[in-house]
């Protein structure tokens, strides 16, 4: 019920918007995130790979910490195992962008879309998790949408997934409403 409520607060604060800014290099935070995250991933025969490009962007830490969090532990429970997980972070064009990339079930190209709404899952293994709210992608769609970013999730062909959330570099000019 904590982890449901916590879940359920991060996701409206999300939603309504930034109230703080600061600058914060992405790729420190990915690489906390997933110092964190290593020993679950080995105990579940799950190669974590990451290439942390240097991308300041302005926004809330917190909450962006919070998106590569969700990421990363998506990432690990929806993977085959052995399985694989890609993290990059960078630049690219004028903004910062993390990705996140993972080997598992095959998704659904037409059902994709439903992942980032809330309580929303697939059947082909992204259901009835016990661990899991069902808010994970959409907790990682309000923050992107907060920071005046954008959000893609592609299906992999052989199966998986990969998330690119894209920042502008300076955030955005005033507080989403």
């Amino acid at each position: 019920a904590q982890r449901l409520l916590g879940a359920l607060l991060t996701h409206a604060r999300g939603q309504a918007g930034l109230t703080r800014r600061e600058p914060f290099a992405v790729a420190n935070l990915a690489e906390q995130v997933l110092l964190t995250r290593q020993s679950r991933a080995r105990a579940r025969s799950i190669e974590v790979h990451s290439v942390l490009g240097p991308a300041a962007m302005t926004g809330d830490r917190r909450l962006a910490e919070r998106l590569l969090a969700n990421l990363a532990d998506n990432a690990l429970a929806y993977n085959s195992a052995p399985g694989r997980i890609d993290i990059m972070t960078g630049r690219r064009g004028d903004g910062a962008f993390v990705s996140v990339t993972n080997t598992g079930p095959v998704i659904d190209a037409t059902a994709v879309d439903r992942l980032t709404r809330p309580f929303e899952r697939l059947e082909n293994g992204r259901t009835g998790r016990p661990d899991g709210s069902g808010l994970g992608l959409s907790i990682v769609q309000a923050i992107v949408s907060a920071h005046a970013g954008s959000l893609t999730l592609c299906p992999r062909p052989g199966g998986g997934l990969t998330v690119t959330a894209t920042f502008p570099l300076s955030g955005p000019s005033r507080p989403a409403t």
